[in-house]
């Protein structure tokens, strides 16, 4: 997320050592469940039915993911996207692919054609990213992150959340009209390309005889005014969200095309307050009750097991044969890009999360998917990040031991 310096204090210093929203996740986590069940009272109680209102649960939701993905927007530059292209290409494709195969493979293999609707309705879960869990966990494996693989890892939860919206689009859509908004999207965001990073045209006079250059003048219709980006950033998700299209991504799209002194500017703006809007969302990616025993089953299971593995082994293998691909003394070849980082991204990339739950949470509020199959698939998903972080600490633990002192005799 912010990189650690001297200079940082506070909550982003805190967020350097520690992900901030994993306290506030499992305090959230534990106070609904315990305040669902009784155990705390009236407090409790109201705690629980307040996070049951689904205004106030989608909002928070979606204001603390929004601009958590709007500084990810910010810190990806177009160079790094085309650098990275065959990795993350390919990494991503088969981190939407197989988990989405997988999950609908073992629902349809365990309660056949009458639950395979509802596992196809999950996928988008499955196919999901969450991205400041899955910083925190690649984070863990210490020595063996290096920046490019906390840049691919990024690019790569970018893409596929992003896939997982446009497949949540498809999905859950009632008429062809959200197809026909995926195309405004398109033309907004080539609006956002031809005035941000290619912001400029060059007009060449050459001699008809001799073919030489004469003259060349260049002009500039870079907008560099942070205003103009936040603008569209917010123009961006109302359209998105008029059309009923996830708007999770509507800041974070444009920002990426925006020119690099812009996106240093926003960075700055939004680095402390995008931390603290994570408490709020943590506060209701945890309204899950993990203490009725309706919440738990074999749905969880195959949440835990198509999610995590099916992200793991996509994005390993397709990391392995995008990375073939790739420059062989790039960034992101072979010589420079480890086995060990490829391993690492894919087990921190396998972190479903909150994000997977708010996919399963709007295929539940239309009805698609059982309050009780959608409570075990909410589960099974945030599993997934406790995974992630045991597997990623324990590969830091082998791959980098700690030396032994001799002790004096």
């Amino acid at each position: 997320m912010s990189k650690n310096t001297n200079t940082k204090s506070g909550i982003i210093a805190w967020d350097n050592k520690f992900p901030v929203i994993i306290p506030f996740f499992l305090l959230a986590l534990g106070v609904y469940s315990l305040g669902h069940a009784g155990y705390l009272g009236h407090v409790g109680e109201l705690y629980a039915e307040v996070l049951h209102i689904s205004s106030i649960h989608y909002v928070f939701m979606l204001v603390g993911l929004w601009f958590f993905f709007l500084r990810l927007g910010a810190e990806i530059e177009i160079k790094d996207v085309i650098d990275a292209g065959p990795l993350v290409i390919f990494a991503t494709l088969g981190g939407v692919i197989l988990p989405m195969l997988l999950t609908t493979s073992l629902v349809f293999f365990i309660g056949g054609t009458a639950t395979f609707a509802i596992a196809l309705y999950a996928s988008a879960g499955a196919m999901a990213t969450d991205v400041p869990m899955a910083l925190g966990s690649a984070r863990s494996v210490e020595k063996s992150v290096v920046a490019v693989m906390a840049m691919a890892l990024m690019i790569l939860a970018v893409g596929d959340d992003l896939i997982g919206v446009v497949a949540m689009t498809g999905l859950f859509a009632e008429n062809m009209t959200q197809f026909y908004a995926l195309l405004g999207e398109a033309v907004i965001l080539l609006i956002c390309w031809f005035v941000g990073k290619e912001g400029h045209i060059s007009k060449k006079l050459f001699n008809r005889e001799t073919k030489e250059l004469i003259s060349e003048e260049i002009i500039d219709y870079t907008i560099i005014s942070p205003v103009f980006w936040w603008v569209m950033a917010i123009l961006n998700t109302a359209y998105l969200g008029f059309v009923g299209i996830e708007p999770i991504l509507g800041g974070c799209l444009p920002l990426i095309f925006a020119p690099t002194d812009v996106k240093h500017c926003v960075a700055r703006q939004t680095e402390a307050i995008a931390l603290w809007l994570l408490l709020p969302f943590a506060m209701v990616a945890g309204a899950v009750d993990i203490l009725s025993p309706q919440a738990w089953g074999i749905f969880t299971l195959l949440a835990l097991l198509g999610g995590f593995l099916g992200k793991f082994f996509g994005i390993f293998l397709g990391g392995f044969y995008g990375r073939s691909k790739a420059d062989l003394d790039g960034d992101y070849g072979v010589k420079n890009f480890t086995t060990k980082s490829l391993i690492s991204m894919s087990v921190a990339g396998a972190c479903n999360g909150t994000v997977a739950i708010i996919f399963v949470s709007v295929a539940q509020s239309k009805g698609l998917i059982p309050d009780d199959l959608a409570g075990q698939m909410k589960i099974g998903f945030l599993l997934t990040v406790p995974a992630s972080y045991i597997i990623n600490i324990a590969l830091g633990n082998y791959w980098n031991p700690i030396a032994k002192v001799p002790v004096a005799q």
